[in-house]
């Protein structure tokens, strides 16, 4: 008994040890050229700018502080009052403003701090699902994501708000974990609050906490029915949330009640509701439009973003996952399909969690790259957890599935490498009759194509499992799970190399970053610059280095470039000192204020001069 007791702390110590070494070495390596210069244009830019505004006046959310120019308050990319995503995140880039300074590094920081909370959290809530070993893996895959390493960074079509909206849901899930193991109503409480906390950094996705809620509830309150014939909505409702191999929690069941999901919402709702009453009193016509298209994302074409139901599940998605994204596809299917058979919590939280992101992403009219993010969690502990499954319980099932998984991505990636792409399932079955309603399955139809293979091999070793001897089977599996062991460490070591690669880009911009600093000590705040820079989104580097408004003269988004001129007499009018910031080697006819060079590395200098609008010009 005593040794029993050793062996179980000493593991428990190795655990911890491990999970740590993970979680240290992540957030290292994302640390790595963090506060490289470059202040990237989506959606870094916007948010850099509000972020480091909020310094002065902490509760007004500002694009361009002093908008010298006439804008639209519709028009989210040039407004005055920005209120196109909640507080929540750039409120943290803001604390770190004032902790650490104006610069890239602060900005990144609260990033690359929630990667390594959220990591953890994933270890939290697969071992509580289903055991340590699937939490360690989970909390792996998700500490060396290389899209998560991007977004920290900044290189995505997403950034902090993202990361943010990630970390909070789990938040809220981990919570709703405990409420559901253990019936205390504050831990529902706590759910809701960060489900609140959620929505204030980036809106109605946060409400996944919720439906998950009420998924655990249904079917719980739809097992008790069909058993008893005789139940109360209200009563309380219980789900299997254990096997034997792996139990949650001393109770056999988990109780939910539907007044608790309840509880949950109104947390979340008055978590809210102070930020959404302060809008509409300071700022109601910016709070409603800006609400507005939100909701049209789910039927409206917002901002040339809608694409055809397959998109998200057959283009974005495999940005997260890559190497092994089909091996997660069939994974998550098969647990599917067992969940069905058997309904227990573990499955049914983790599959309730992902498919509500996923399906109404895929449904919506408008689909974004980021907005399945918050499914990276669950479909990572549905791949730990087959995994820790296949060894510890030895099962012969999850070893099938995970040995076909892994084994269909060797077979289609070898194929496609040694006959160069000529002799490839595609070439063999007439697959362009699906473009017309399933573009992007045909445009990346190597994901089918692993789909199939591992179809066959999933089909090979069932008929091993019914045909062989018992007594030869013990090896048949382990020599399975060595080959899908070999395969997985194979590319778990490519999976964080390409994370490390993240790390290398370290886009520098020195020139914006000097003349920045000088442009602060020299020139009064009421400048107004009109940049000549064509680089999309140059005018928000110059912005947040120089504190000034500055807009861009053109670039490959603008129907036409700006009229200078005019709108230098405008800005004037307004109150500002219009200057020309040019890059170019165009002579202008204005007179010249400042020539300069900078260092830009390499041995390298780059030129910039800055010329004054006048009112003669």
């Amino acid at each position: 008994m005593i040794f029993e007791s050793s062996n179980a702390k000493n593991q428990s110590v190795l655990i911890k040890i491990i999970l740590l070494c993970i979680l240290i070495t992540s957030f290292v390596l994302v640390l790595r050229n963090l506060g490289h210069s470059k202040i990237h244009y989506w959606d870094e830019g916007f948010h850099a700018m509000v972020a480091r505004n909020l310094t002065k006046h902490p509760l007004k959310f500002t694009l361009y502080d002093q908008p010298w120019l006439e804008y639209n308050y519709k028009s989210w990319g040039e407004n005055h009052i920005w209120l196109h995503k909640p507080p929540v995140a750039m409120w943290k880039i803001c604390l770190s403003h004032f902790i650490f300074g104006i610069n890239a590094f602060a900005l990144r920081l609260p990033s690359a701090i929630s990667l390594a909370v959220s990591a953890w959290l994933t270890y939290r809530i697969a071992s509580d699902l289903f055991d340590k070993r699937a939490g360690l893996i989970a909390a792996f895959l998700q500490a060396f994501n290389p899209f998560l390493f991007e977004s920290v960074h900044g290189y995505r079509f997403s950034d902090h708000i993202d990361i943010a909206l990630l970390l909070w849901v789990q938040v809220s899930c981990w919570f709703l974990l405990r409420a559901i193991r253990t019936g205390k109503r504050r831990n529902y409480i706590l759910s809701g609050i960060a489900m609140g906390i959620a929505y204030l950094s980036k809106s109605y996705l946060a409400l996944i906490t919720f439906g998950i809620a009420l998924v655990v509830w249904f079917v719980a309150w739809y097992k008790r029915r069909s058993q008893t014939h005789d139940a109360s909505t209200d009563e309380p409702a219980t789900v299997e949330v254990q096997e034997s191999d792996y139990p949650i929690s001393g109770e056999e069941d988990a109780r939910i009640r539907l007044s608790d999901v309840g509880l949950q919402l109104l947390a979340g709702i008055l978590t809210v509701v102070p930020w959404a009453t302060y809008c509409l009193i300071k700022y109601p016509q910016e709070f409603i439009w800006e609400h507005k298209r939100v909701i049209d994302h789910l039927n409206t074409n917002v901002e040339n973003w809608a694409a055809s139901w397959d998109r998200p599940l057959f283009e974005y998605m495999p940005l997260f996952y890559p190497f092994f994204y089909a091996a997660l596809f069939a994974v998550v299917l098969c647990l599917l399909v067992m969940m069905f058979k058997r309904w227990r919590l573990p499955e049914l939280f983790v599959l309730a969690w992902a498919i509500g992101v996923i399906v109404p992403h895929t449904l919506a009219q408008t689909k974004t790259p980021s907005a399945t993010m918050i499914a990276v969690p669950p479909l990572l502990i549905c791949m730990a957890a087959v995994i820790s499954r296949a060894w510890q319980r030895r099962d012969w099932l999850y070893t099938a599935i995970w040995g076909a998984s892994m084994l269909s991505i060797v077979t289609i990636t070898a194929i496609a490498a040694k006959t160069k792409g000529n002799v490839q399932i595609r070439n063999m079955i007439p697959i362009d009759g699906i473009r017309s309603f399933a573009p992007f399955i045909h445009k990346h139809f190597w994901i089918i194509e692993q789909l199939i293979v591992f179809s066959v091999l999933l089909a090979f070793f069932v008929g091993i499992y019914l045909i062989s001897k018992r007594e030869w089977q013990r090896w048949i599996w382990l020599g399975v799970r060595i080959v899908a062991l070999v395969i997985a460490v194979f590319y778990a070591g490519r999976y964080v190399h390409a994370a490390y690669r993240v790390t290398e880009r370290n886009a520098q911009i020195p020139l914006y970053v000097e003349s920045g600093k000088r442009i602060q000590r020299e020139l009064p705040e009421n400048v107004c610059f009109f940049l000549d820079d064509e680089r999309t989104g140059a005018h928000f580097d110059l912005m947040y280095y120089a504190d000034r408004s500055t807009y861009q003269i053109n670039n490959v988004h603008m129907k036409a470039p700006r009229n200078v001129a005019r709108q230098a007499r405008e800005a004037r009018a307004a109150g500002a000192i219009p200057y020309l910031f040019s890059l170019k080697q165009t002579k202008y006819s204005y007179p010249l204020l400042i020539e300069d060079e900078i260092d830009v590395g390499n041995g390298k200098k780059q030129r910039y001069r800055i010329y004054e609008i006048t009112e003669t010009q």
